[in-house]
């Protein structure tokens, strides 16, 4: 009985915060077990945005990222299942508008530096234009901008930035193909 009455109340919970999602971007399609952590005034959404379930946001805000963030997805954009997207740092993550993300892509404006130790913190802007597409199993590196109209292969990590209308593959990703229209 008292795991029952435990479910109903987080059932309640969830409930309780996808409406407070929801009053804020009335054309957001939010799934439940998303997750939105840091400063809710650094997410700015265009209309038609979905975010499926297990997702992560990370909008900053703390001590560790300069008390800086941001993500920003542009209309019509879908974030698949259980993708992490960073935006911690001074100047965070900025996608374009009809997004198409594939599951478990993770997407960070941020990272450790690994010369340097744990608690120190390289940041860089993600720039992601409109109408690209990104496959499941992606890695994208801070300072990375993707070109409007661009497809990432499943698995790829990108570390440089990849021009427009290109086809990118392989760790680290390379164009493969160009003016891909």
């Amino acid at each position: 009985m008292f795991n029952l009455i435990r479910r109903v109340v987080a059932l309640h919970a969830e409930e309780q915060r996808l409406a407070k999602w929801r009053n804020k971007f009335p054309a957001l399609d939010l799934e439940k077990n998303v997750q939105i952590k840091g400063n809710p005034e650094f997410l700015k959404l265009g209309g038609k945005v979905v975010i499926q379930t297990g997702t992560v946001l990370h909008l900053g805000g703390q001590e560790w990222c300069q008390k800086c963030g941001c993500i920003e997805i542009g209309e019509g954009s879908v974030i698949s299942p259980y993708c992490v997207i960073y935006g911690c740092g001074p100047d965070g993550v900025h996608v374009g508008k009809n997004f198409d993300c594939g599951p478990y892509v993770g997407i960070f404006a941020s990272r450790s530096d690994y010369k340097k130790g744990p608690g120190n913190h390289v940041f860089g802007p993600v720039t992601i234009g409109d109408n690209v597409i990104i496959f499941a199993h992606c890695v994208i590196g801070p300072g990375v901008t993707i070109g409007e109209g661009s497809t990432i292969a499943a698995g790829s990590v990108v570390t440089r930035d990849i021009p427009a209308h290109c086809l990118a593959a392989g760790n680290p990703a390379i164009v493969i193909k160009s003016d891909v229209r």
